[in-house]
């Protein structure tokens, strides 16, 4: 009775804490609050569990259940385990941001490219929770420096408002000289 009320409401509190926990990490990207959520997740599937157990076997007779419950939140947690490995070895890695925000990037880029703006040695990486972009601008020879240095600020600022919290880096070079497109490649 009293028992079993207690663990629902502290399992029905684990879970809402884990949602929000799960919330925060992806806004702030931190794998640390994601792996604490899941943590507190598993609790909330034991606890489920436990309760199912508790109710279903004097209920039906079915001793069977008890193991079964057993695996499957023990199966539950090794998956939750595995993946929060997953995401821990890959934030540990240099990896490329995914794809969907590398379209981002694209589509931040593409409406300068309609004015004649040329971009290529587009790198992305994330490390952690810190995204990167690098990409270099190519524009008019004839350009001053104050021109394509206030356009790079336009650029870098358009991809910051679609990515909050990149770090870009843009690197000027005039359209016409054929050295600047000879470091498309990482090998140069």
């Amino acid at each position: 009775g009293i028992g079993l009320a207690l663990s629902l409401a502290a399992t029905a509190i684990n879970g809402t804490l884990a949602i929000v926990m799960l919330r925060a990490s992806r806004r702030l990207r931190s794998i640390t609050l994601r792996a604490d959520a899941h943590h507190l997740l598993t609790d909330v599937w034991t606890s489920v569990g436990v309760v199912v157990g508790v109710i279903l076997i004097p209920t039906t007779g079915w001793l069977i259940l008890d193991p079964i419950i057993a695996l499957v939140v023990a199966a539950n947690i090794v998956w939750a385990g595995l993946r929060l490995l997953r995401e821990t070895g890959m934030g540990l890695l240099d990896t490329a941001l995914p794809a969907e925000e590398r379209q981002i990037v694209a589509d931040t880029l593409q409406p300068f490219e309609a004015e004649g703006i040329q971009f290529h040695a587009l790198r992305t990486r994330v490390a952690g929770a810190r995204r990167f972009v690098s990409v270099h601008v190519l524009v008019p020879g004839s350009w001053t420096v104050k021109q394509g240095h206030d356009l790079c600020e336009v650029i870098e600022l358009a991809i910051a408002r679609s990515l909050p919290g990149t770090f870009i880096f843009t690197h000027l070079e005039p359209s016409e000289d054929p050295v600047s497109w000879a470091d498309q490649s990482l090998e140069r």
